[in-house]
């Protein structure tokens, strides 16, 4: 099976040999030592195929030295200036090693064996044509593959001990678990234990989820970045001997400074300690830390005038900066990280506590600093992203006035994203596309990948008619690519999608959304042409109702005639008896056809922009409910699930005041419930609703609570009375379970576990670190 793409991969060898002896023949240092101009421009292209080809087959050291010697070239002819003699020495040397390279791996290919007992690596996968890509690359670097098909002979292959890497498709998921169980037994035996990487065909949130919930912390996507995955498997196959991290710790008390680098050291961490805060660029200078420990308040300068003075240095911007203070007023803490701090840690912090924070710092600025414009870039295709897409558009919307010129933005979407898609099988198509579509866009053109399946063309012309012209111009083109290019996994239909870029939406996104539903709609109806925003909404018109239109109704009636109901969950408290609080989740009732999205009510509701309403009802019936348990004597608290569009809502105060009034109640024995992550996007107007509520006697909690130093600051900040930890903290070990009660205790909170179904989704470590734990279960 490994075998089957023998041939393609001898001929991408064969073209790479090819193109270093192009590159050698127009290498632009001529003998007296000058730059040839137009051998440079030969060469730098050269470079870009041996490059990309390289980047195909995953050899990753090839693509290095091959990007190197690009950088050199470009770096001193873009300046216009002539190679001094260490740039010639450098550029040949470069050059010598890149054809070492290749032609050792011509002779690794030629004398590998035809078989052998050790594997480094076993790929469990269903036998795709991409899969032979992955394959060759791995033999390419000069490791063993066993390509196999079914979990049966993973179990056969008895080459546990010496296998590195297991690559497993997430078809795979569900025997997951007996393999662990196996690998397991290597570790008890104190023998090699195999790392696990997901290969999936979807970026599909569930499926990522249940591969972390595997312990496996890779999951690489569909078409897979070789390179990527190659850097992967090399750290585990050939671990390089990583140097020790660096921290430099700035703080005048010796004492203190003293505590803190032998702690760090202790942690395997290279420290440097200052007590001279004016001497700090000086010691950053010369010891290069990859982070910065620096106290508040010292003598001549304080952290947070020396913290804006190392980001005026551009080079110094990776570096994150720690605060390490006694300081616990709020106030100076969000003073120091507007400063252009990472964090703040208050004394006395933990010794643990200190040293995962440092080390996270660390491996984070590490990571976006290799990343550097990579998220920016589709792999596959090599256009830009969605992201550079709304970014020039923002940018387009300022800079070019619409009374002189018009401005169009272009959707072409090659598949319907409701029916399953293979990602795989549109690449090719797309860069066919992306070919013909580069011969027609102009300079101020900015095109881009939007998804999986489409692309998104941002155009300025002179006229609205030139625009109209130009998506007439690239159907015709598009359709006889794909007349050639069709294959019967792609159909050769598609959709284009023109949305007039006007400076009418407060929200620019629009603009693209506008152009991707017009294509889609172009798409379904295949549409001979390109079709407008301004059509595809016409065509909704003449409906006599959309789907999207009857289930607003629907939403909207059940409102109205109570066909909203609420599950009643109790939960105890751990150190009161008979103290109980029961919650009350909304539901539609089975009578209704609603359907929710993604089975949320509040992503429902706020997609019909019913948000409002749903949360006037939720407090109706839970104040009804708090009445009716006060005429009863019963002491039990309730608790409301709320939006986060309440805190931009100009009626729920005055609503709930109302009702209060109406009832005859106080609000004391109410909790509502925060989404924490979508009330982060406006924390002073949460922050206002929140202070609202206590003034009326309603306490106030924090849903998704992701238990980290910016959520602490976060609750401080909102002064809510508890939280709901995320549910991947249910199963934490005692030691985190602990600092997090210890946390969030401190702040005068209280720790109301989320609901689950079964009593072993939760650590029993909570009963003693939550205030209160659900009563019974489901399941």
């Amino acid at each position: 099976m490994a075998m089957s793409g023998e041939n393609e991969n001898n001929q991408l060898l064969h073209l790479l040999a090819e193109n270093l002896q192009q590159l050698k023949s127009a290498w632009p240092i001529l003998p007296s030592g000058i730059w040839n101009a137009s051998s440079v421009m030969t060469a730098l292209r050269h470079l870009s195929e041996l490059t990309r080809k390289s980047r195909q087959a995953g050899l990753i050291s090839v693509t290095d030295i091959a990007q190197s010697i690009d950088n050199n070239i470009t770096n001193v002819f873009q300046n216009a200036q002539q190679p001094d003699p260490v740039d010639i020495d450098r550029l040949n040397h470069l050059l010598e090693e890149l054809q070492l390279k290749i032609q050792s791996i011509h002779n690794q290919r030629a004398s590998a064996p035809s078989e052998r007992q050790i594997n480094d690596l076993i790929y469990l996968h269903n036998s795709k044509p991409s899969d032979n890509q992955i394959i060759e690359a791995i033999q390419n670097n000069g490791w063993q593959v066993l390509s196999i098909e079914t979990i049966e002979e993973l179990f056969e292959a008895n080459s546990f001990e010496t296998t590195k890497v297991i690559l497993i498709d997430t078809q795979y998921l569900q025997s997951v678990d007996q393999v662990n169980q196996v690998l397991d037994q290597l570790s008890v035996q104190k023998k090699n234990r195999p790392e696990l990487i997901f290969l999936t065909p979807d970026c599909d949130i569930e499926i990522r989820l249940q591969v972390l919930r595997t312990g496996v912390t890779q999951c690489f996507t569909k078409p897979i970045n070789i390179n990527d995955l190659i850097l992967s498997i090399s750290k585990i196959v050939s671990p390089q001997h990583v140097p020790s991290k660096r921290v430099l710790v700035v703080e005048d008390d010796e004492s203190q400074a003293n505590f803190a680098t032998a702690l760090l050291k202790k942690g395997g961490l290279k420290t440097l300690s200052i007590t001279n805060p004016l001497s700090v660029l000086e010691a950053v200078q010369q010891f290069q830390p990859d982070l910065i420990l620096m106290d508040l308040y010292m003598p001549g300068a304080n952290g947070i005038e020396l913290t804006q003075v190392i980001r005026e240095k551009v080079e110094l911007l990776p570096i994150p900066i720690v605060f390490l203070s006694g300081e616990d007023d709020m106030e100076k803490k969000l003073l120091a990280l507007h400063s252009g701090a990472d964090d703040f840690l208050t004394k006395p912090v933990r010794p643990q506590h200190l040293l995962a924070t440092v080390k996270t710092r660390i491996s984070r600025a590490e990571v976006v600093f290799t990343a550097g414009d990579k998220g920016y870039i589709d792999h596959t295709t090599g256009l830009e992203t969605r992201k550079i897409l709304l970014r020039s558009l923002d940018c387009r919307i300022q800079q070019y006035p619409t009374n002189n010129t018009a401005q169009g933005m272009i959707s072409i979407t090659f598949a319907d994203p409701d029916q399953h898609i293979d990602s795989e099988n549109y690449t090719a198509v797309l860069l066919e596309t992306v070919k013909v579509l580069k011969t027609t866009l102009d300079a101020n053109d900015k095109i881009a990948r939007t998804s999986v399946t489409s692309i998104g063309v941002l155009i300025l012309r002179e006229s609205a008619a030139a625009i109209e012209q130009f998506s007439a111009t690239i159907y015709d083109l598009i359709k006889e690519v794909l007349k050639k290019s069709s294959t019967e996994s792609q159909s050769g239909n598609f959709g284009i999608g023109l949305a007039y870029v006007d400076n009418t939406q407060e929200d620019t996104d629009a603009y693209l959304l506008q152009a991707e539903t017009a294509s889609l709609n172009a798409f379904r109806q295949q549409a001979s042409g390109y079709l407008t925003h301004q059509d595809q909404t016409e065509v909704l018109d003449t409906d006599e109702k959309s789907p999207d239109q009857f289930q607003q109704q629907q939403f909207s009636n059940a409102l109205v005639t109570n066909l909203i109901e609420f599950k009643e969950q109790t939960f105890s408290a751990t150190n009161q008896s008979g103290n109980q609080i029961i919650e009350l989740s909304p539901r539609p009732a089975p009578a209704t056809d609603i359907i929710l999205i993604s089975d949320s009510i509040f992503l429902t509701a706020e997609h019909y922009q019913l948000s409002d309403k749903l949360d006037q009802y939720i407090c109706q019936y839970g104040l009804n409910f708090l009445g009716k348990a006060a005429l009863s004597g019963s002491a039990k608290k309730i608790l409301l699930p709320i939006s986060a569009h309440a805190i931009h809502s100009d009626t729920f105060i005055d609503f709930i005041k109302s009702e209060l009034r109406r009832l005859q109640l106080v609000g004391t024995g109410l909790i509502m419930e925060f989404n924490l992550p979508a009330l982060a996007k406006d924390l002073k107007k949460a922050r206002h609703l929140l202070g609202e509520l206590s003034s009326l006697g309603i306490d106030t909690l924090l849903a998704n609570f992701a238990c980290n130093e910016t959520a602490y600051k976060v609750l401080a900040y909102l002064n809510a009375d508890g939280v709901r930890p995320h549910f991947t903290l249910l199963k934490a070990e005692f030691e985190e379970i602990n600092d997090i009660a210890t946390q969030i205790h401190s702040l005068n909170a209280k720790i109301i576990l989320p609901r689950v179904d079964k009593f072993d989704q939760v650590s029993l470590y909570w009963s003693d670190a939550a205030d209160y734990v659900q009563s019974s279960y489901d399941f």
